[in-house]
């Protein structure tokens, strides 16, 4: 388990990497809100509070501040619907748990840029919705996810990052495989080793030399 976190991990440490390369979203993405926020001034410092900022975090929950907590769990409720289906619930499998522990292996650079990150998704649609992503209602925050899924590459970026952790804490759970008839990894069945992380093929110098000629 904690290997498929860390393989998870190294994926969702790339997904971040290439959208901070390609916009350096955090710094206008911040910055933008900054800026609405002083337009806002007290009005969004009232709107901003949330019934469930005075829920305490399960004692687990070392990892993960208590507006992270909140989040993954509304997003656990939101991006899981199981009603109608015979795939099992979400509140009987540890999906925040194992968020907290793929997040264990960030790095403390890009953890502490996508706590900033959370912390933006979580706030900023007071503007167009009048409350915290936590207290939104589950069609609202759905459509929230699938419109910011083809937005900027600030939007784009959060939203694989947040769906990722929550699918992955979810389906990394054997409970909830066999609705699904899959009968665990291969890799398992055969004994296959973990080789890590390999490097993409390098091309030799002499193709290399001979594609430029």
């Amino acid at each position: 388990m904690a290997m498929n976190s860390q393989y998870q991990a190294g994926r969702i440490q790339r997904v971040w990497q290439q959208g901070m390369a390609r916009r350096q979203f955090l710094k206008w993405g911040l910055g933008g809100v900054a800026a609405v926020t002083a337009v806002a001034a007290g009005g969004f410092a009232l709107l901003r509070r949330s019934p469930r900022d005075d829920m305490p975090a399960p004692e687990w929950a070392t990892g993960l501040s208590a507006a992270e907590y909140h989040l993954f769990e509304r997003a656990r409720v939101v991006l899981l619907p199981v009603e109608g289906t015979n795939l099992v619930d979400s509140a009987t499998v540890p999906v925040v748990q194992n968020v907290q522990t793929t997040l264990s292996f960030l790095d403390p650079v890009t953890r502490k840029e996508l706590g900033a990150g959370l912390s933006l998704f979580d706030n900023v649609v007071v503007f167009s919705h009048g409350c915290r992503f936590v207290d939104l209602e589950a069609g609202p925050a759905r459509e929230l996810f699938d419109r910011w899924g083809e937005g900027s590459v600030l939007q784009r970026t959060l939203t694989t990052v947040i769906k990722q952790l929550v699918y992955s804490g979810y389906w990394q759970e054997p409970a909830t495989w066999p609705p699904t008839e899959f009968d665990g990894p291969v890799s398992d069945k055969w004994g296959l080793p973990y080789l890590g992380n390999a490097p993409l093929p390098q091309d030799s110098p002499v193709a290399s030399q001979q594609e430029q000629a």
